[in-house]
Protein backbone atom coordinates (compact mmCIF):
# COMPACT_ATOMS: atom_id res chain seq x y z
CA UNK A 1 0.00 0.00 0.00
CA UNK A 2 1.41 3.58 -0.79
CA UNK A 3 1.47 5.50 2.27
CA UNK A 4 2.59 9.09 0.48
CA UNK A 5 6.10 9.52 1.16
CA UNK A 6 7.16 7.88 -2.10
CA UNK A 7 8.13 4.41 -1.35
CA UNK A 8 5.68 1.88 -1.32
CA UNK A 9 5.51 0.19 2.04
CA UNK A 10 3.19 -2.36 2.75
CA UNK A 11 1.10 -2.57 6.04
CA UNK A 12 -0.03 -5.99 7.19
CA UNK A 13 -2.95 -4.74 8.98
CA UNK A 14 -4.44 -2.79 6.49
CA UNK A 15 -6.87 -5.79 5.41
CA UNK A 16 -7.79 -7.14 8.64
CA UNK A 17 -10.07 -5.18 11.71
CA UNK A 18 -8.85 -5.92 15.12
CA UNK A 19 -12.07 -7.18 17.32
CA UNK A 20 -11.02 -8.41 20.96
CA UNK A 21 -7.35 -9.26 19.93
CA UNK A 22 -8.72 -11.11 16.58
CA UNK A 23 -7.86 -10.39 13.20
CA UNK A 24 -10.86 -10.55 11.24
CA UNK A 25 -11.46 -9.10 7.53
CA UNK A 26 -14.40 -6.28 7.32
CA UNK A 27 -16.07 -8.19 5.07
CA UNK A 28 -16.73 -10.88 7.52
CA UNK A 29 -17.41 -8.34 9.36
CA UNK A 30 -20.16 -6.67 6.78
CA UNK A 31 -21.69 -10.63 6.21
CA UNK A 32 -22.45 -10.47 9.67
CA UNK A 33 -24.34 -7.64 9.93
CA UNK A 34 -26.08 -8.09 6.67
CA UNK A 35 -27.13 -11.78 8.20
CA UNK A 36 -27.86 -9.69 11.59
CA UNK A 37 -29.85 -7.08 9.83
CA UNK A 38 -31.98 -10.17 8.15
CA UNK A 39 -32.96 -11.99 11.01
CA UNK A 40 -34.19 -8.97 12.39
CA UNK A 41 -35.83 -8.32 9.49
CA UNK A 42 -37.80 -11.51 9.78
CA UNK A 43 -38.57 -11.42 13.13
CA UNK A 44 -40.49 -8.43 12.65
CA UNK A 45 -42.56 -9.66 9.83
CA UNK A 46 -43.45 -12.86 11.65
CA UNK A 47 -44.35 -10.11 14.25
CA UNK A 48 -46.97 -7.96 11.94
CA UNK A 49 -47.69 -11.59 10.09
CA UNK A 50 -49.16 -12.77 13.00
CA UNK A 51 -52.49 -11.88 13.86
CA UNK A 52 -54.54 -9.54 16.43
CA UNK A 53 -55.65 -12.29 17.89
CA UNK A 54 -52.38 -14.15 18.49
CA UNK A 55 -51.27 -10.98 20.04
CA UNK A 56 -54.79 -10.85 22.32
CA UNK A 57 -54.00 -14.60 23.58
CA UNK A 58 -50.21 -13.94 24.73
CA UNK A 59 -51.34 -10.83 26.64
CA UNK A 60 -54.09 -13.03 28.12
CA UNK A 61 -52.37 -15.90 28.98
CA UNK A 62 -49.18 -13.22 30.50
CA UNK A 63 -52.11 -11.95 32.61
CA UNK A 64 -53.16 -15.34 33.81
CA UNK A 65 -49.47 -16.01 34.49
CA UNK A 66 -48.48 -13.31 36.54
CA UNK A 67 -52.18 -13.53 37.80
CA UNK A 68 -51.82 -16.88 39.63
CA UNK A 69 -48.19 -17.45 39.47
CA UNK A 70 -48.11 -15.57 43.51
CA UNK A 71 -51.38 -17.42 44.11
CA UNK A 72 -49.81 -20.72 43.87
CA UNK A 73 -46.28 -20.07 45.17
CA UNK A 74 -48.24 -18.14 48.29
CA UNK A 75 -50.11 -20.77 49.07
CA UNK A 76 -49.37 -23.63 51.33
CA UNK A 77 -49.74 -27.12 49.95
CA UNK A 78 -52.70 -27.51 51.74
CA UNK A 79 -54.58 -24.80 50.93
CA UNK A 80 -53.95 -25.01 47.23
CA UNK A 81 -57.09 -25.07 45.07
CA UNK A 82 -56.14 -26.43 41.12
CA UNK A 83 -58.04 -23.12 40.03
CA UNK A 84 -54.07 -21.60 40.03
CA UNK A 85 -52.41 -24.79 38.32
CA UNK A 86 -54.78 -24.33 35.47
CA UNK A 87 -55.00 -20.64 34.82
CA UNK A 88 -51.06 -20.80 35.08
CA UNK A 89 -51.26 -24.40 32.60
CA UNK A 90 -53.88 -21.82 30.07
CA UNK A 91 -51.70 -19.05 30.21
CA UNK A 92 -48.49 -21.03 29.68
CA UNK A 93 -50.33 -22.86 26.62
CA UNK A 94 -51.15 -19.59 25.23
CA UNK A 95 -47.65 -17.97 25.75
CA UNK A 96 -46.27 -21.34 23.81
CA UNK A 97 -49.02 -20.83 20.83
CA UNK A 98 -47.91 -17.12 20.53
CA UNK A 99 -44.15 -18.41 20.67
CA UNK A 100 -44.71 -20.88 17.95
CA UNK A 101 -46.05 -18.32 15.58
CA UNK A 102 -42.24 -16.69 15.94
CA UNK A 103 -39.72 -19.65 16.52
CA UNK A 104 -42.33 -23.04 14.55
CA UNK A 105 -43.96 -25.59 14.88
CA UNK A 106 -42.35 -27.18 17.79
CA UNK A 107 -43.48 -25.12 20.19
CA UNK A 108 -46.71 -26.03 19.55
CA UNK A 109 -46.36 -29.56 21.17
CA UNK A 110 -45.78 -27.64 24.66
CA UNK A 111 -49.08 -25.60 24.00
CA UNK A 112 -51.14 -28.62 23.34
CA UNK A 113 -49.50 -30.38 26.24
CA UNK A 114 -50.03 -27.63 28.73
CA UNK A 115 -54.02 -27.61 27.54
CA UNK A 116 -54.15 -30.87 27.19
CA UNK A 117 -52.68 -31.50 31.56
CA UNK A 118 -55.29 -28.15 32.58
CA UNK A 119 -58.73 -30.01 30.90
CA UNK A 120 -59.15 -32.57 33.58
CA UNK A 121 -58.32 -30.04 36.13
CA UNK A 122 -61.87 -28.84 34.98
CA UNK A 123 -64.05 -31.69 35.80
CA UNK A 124 -62.48 -32.87 38.64
CA UNK A 125 -59.92 -30.54 40.58
CA UNK A 126 -59.31 -31.77 44.04
CA UNK A 127 -59.15 -34.81 42.91
CA UNK A 128 -57.01 -34.34 39.50
CA UNK A 129 -55.20 -31.55 41.45
CA UNK A 130 -53.81 -34.06 44.38
CA UNK A 131 -52.94 -36.56 41.14
CA UNK A 132 -50.96 -34.00 39.92
CA UNK A 133 -49.21 -33.27 42.58
CA UNK A 134 -48.37 -36.89 43.98
CA UNK A 135 -47.19 -37.97 40.53
CA UNK A 136 -45.02 -34.71 40.25
CA UNK A 137 -43.48 -35.55 43.92
CA UNK A 138 -42.57 -39.00 42.96
CA UNK A 139 -41.09 -37.91 39.92
CA UNK A 140 -38.60 -35.94 41.97
CA UNK A 141 -37.92 -38.24 44.26
CA UNK A 142 -37.47 -40.90 41.68
CA UNK A 143 -34.40 -38.57 40.24
CA UNK A 144 -33.41 -37.36 43.29
CA UNK A 145 -33.03 -41.37 44.48
CA UNK A 146 -31.34 -41.64 41.09
CA UNK A 147 -29.06 -38.57 41.37
CA UNK A 148 -27.87 -39.48 44.86
CA UNK A 149 -26.78 -43.11 43.60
Amino acid sequence: MYNGNGNGSYNGNANHTNVSGFRIKPIYLYVAGIVAVVVAIYFVMRFLDTSLVMHFGAFAGALLIVANLRELIGMSSSQRGSTALLNLLVGGGLICAWLAQFFGLLLWIPAILMVGIATPLIVGRANVYGTYVNTARSAVDGMRRTIMK
